[in-house]
């Protein structure tokens, strides 16, 4: 929700190419409020997180106390100090060849030719070993070695094992988490990792994997609160887990993303949710709104008394940072083949690019509606999916191409738009010198500054925000945070005509 890049680890098949791409595109799940409209209830005192993206084939979890594995039935697979090792599609062979014979100084040097015959014509004459799938395997991991030790459980489907610590935290794809983890699988059928941590705890992690824990206590409060929420409105949507770890829902990175300041920010706002009427709300936010959020009707499915579009003047505070500036206005380009490359490896392909129109921008500049018309014919995309087709941060932008008969000079330090030129695989045109005063002994310099190239012919997109623009706004929360609004004042000026409403719980 906060839109940072998701971390989607795993598989990368067809399949699982489309879910994602529908996962950008339509994310209308998020949208959504409590099925029966029901007022709020206490929040879970613990709640399941998928901390393993799209799917993985193979796990590795390990703890720096002792690790207890068991079974579904109960009963302890493991316990002690190794990692645990977790593969779907094991081969292993049930024989073994005949092997060539260590040489050795000490060995007869007519014994050891004869010895090295016998063991090659042995292997060339030998039935070939048979190797067997193992569809599902757990192992320790006794040493650095690819996990050959005789595993602990062989099965022909996923079986959901569990994993406990007895102090400290446990480790998974270099991330220490809370609680307990366990095998299980997504609504797709593939095997993920799911992470049992306590309320408060994955609130506290998840308002440091949103923002910076270093941001303003108020901001720190109306983000607890936003994720709070959050998660009341999206629990029991998986048959094995609540929530993605990611930005399909909301960024989760365990332990290392949890300080003193989101804890506090947890405790102090313990149990509150922004209500509408009675009801939970949609509390849907984004990295940066660009100046201004979005009605949610122009982005998503259903329009919401409480998203509707407002100012966001504090968005402009992420100028003064080296990493939040490049969200708040950006710069995209492609050359017509890049563009037309990049849009079909996302599904469409309408030919040589020759035009791009903007059909349908709202007040806020968001473009709800566009066309791309090619040499081989013509598509529309809908709403949010701009974003998505053209790889953009947000959906606030203008378009335009520009002939290749225009030339940049880029200072030789950044480097940033250096890799731009190459990218864009620019022409060096040439190089230009800035003159360095000499002294009485030494003549004056001349020292290179810039590189003048060439552009070729591109379509620039230029944008502001980052993210879908609608709800709150975290670098507006942030500006408002600074300029002295308590979390109240920035929930509500957000989330038009909600309450701050205590409903118990994480």
């Amino acid at each position: 929700m906060g839109e940072r890049a998701a971390r989607w680890r795993g598989v990368t098949s067809t399949r699982r190419l489309a879910l994602a791409a529908a996962l950008v595109i339509f994310t209308s799940s998020a949208l959504a409020t409590p099925a029966s409209g029901a007022p709020a209830t206490a929040l879970p005192a613990t709640i399941r997180v998928n901390v393993a993206g799209l799917g993985v084939s193979q796990v590795l979890i390990a703890s720096a106390s002792t690790l207890t594995l068991t079974a579904p039935d109960g009963r302890t697979l493991y316990r002690g100090p190794a990692p645990i090792l977790v593969r779907l599609g094991v081969r292993r062979g049930t024989t073994t060849g005949a092997e060539i014979p260590p040489s050795g100084d000490s060995a007869d040097p007519l014994s050891l030719r004869a010895l090295l015959h016998e063991a090659r014509l042995e292997r060339a004459t030998a039935v070939a070993p048979e190797i067997a799938t193992i569809p599902f395997e757990v192992a320790v991991l006794e040493n650095a070695n690819d996990g050959t030790e005789p595993p602990l459980l062989a099965a022909r489907a996923i079986v959901g094992v569990r994993f406990a610590t007895d102090a400290g935290f446990l480790s998974f794809n270099g991330r220490l988490f809370r609680g307990a983890l366990e095998i299980a699988r997504d609504d797709e059928g593939d095997m993920i990792v799911v992470n049992t941590v306590a309320t408060n705890e994955y609130l506290a992690s998840v308002v440091g994997s949103e923002v910076p824990s270093s941001w303003a206590p108020e901001a720190l409060a109306a983000q607890a609160i936003a994720a709070r929420t959050y998660l009341l409105t999206h629990l029991d949507r998986h048959d094995a887990y609540d929530l993605e770890g990611d930005t399909r829902d909301q960024q989760y990175d365990g332990v290392l993303s949890e300080a003193p300041s989101t804890t506090l920010a947890v405790r102090r706002t313990a149990g509150v949710v922004a209500t509408y009427r009675g009801v939970p709300i949609s509390a849907l936010y984004s990295a940066n709104a660009g100046g201004r959020t979005e009605d949610s009707e122009n982005v998503f499915p259903n329009a919401l008394p409480y998203l509707r579009g407002v100012a966001s003047p504090g968005d402009s505070v992420a100028l003064a940072s080296d990493w939040g500036r490049h969200g708040y206005t950006w710069n995209l380009e492609y050359t017509p083949k890049q563009l037309r490359t990049f849009m079909a490896r996302r599904g469409i392909d309408v030919g040589d690019l020759r035009t791009i129109q903007l059909l349908q921008v709202t007040a806020s500049g968001t473009v709800v509606r566009s066309r791309v018309i090619g040499s081989a014919g013509s598509r529309d995309i809908g709403k949010d999916g701009s974003r998505y087709y053209f790889g953009l941060k947000s959906g606030v932008f203008t378009v335009a191409l520009h002939t290749n008969d225009e030339s940049e000079d880029v200072p030789r330090r950044d480097d940033v738009r250096l890799r731009d030129m190459d990218v864009l695989g620019a022409e060096l045109a040439g190089t230009l010198y800035t003159p360095v005063p000499g002294s009485d002994s030494e003549p004056q310099e001349f020292v290179p500054s810039a590189f003048r190239y060439r552009l070729p012919a591109r379509w620039v997109f230029d944008g502001r925000g980052f993210g879908h623009g609608v709800g709150m706004s975290q670098w507006g929360a942030q500006g408002m945070a600074l300029a002295g609004a308590t979390h109240e004042q920035i929930l509500t000026h957000y989330y038009q005509g909600i309450a701050l409403t205590q409903v118990g719980g994480g």
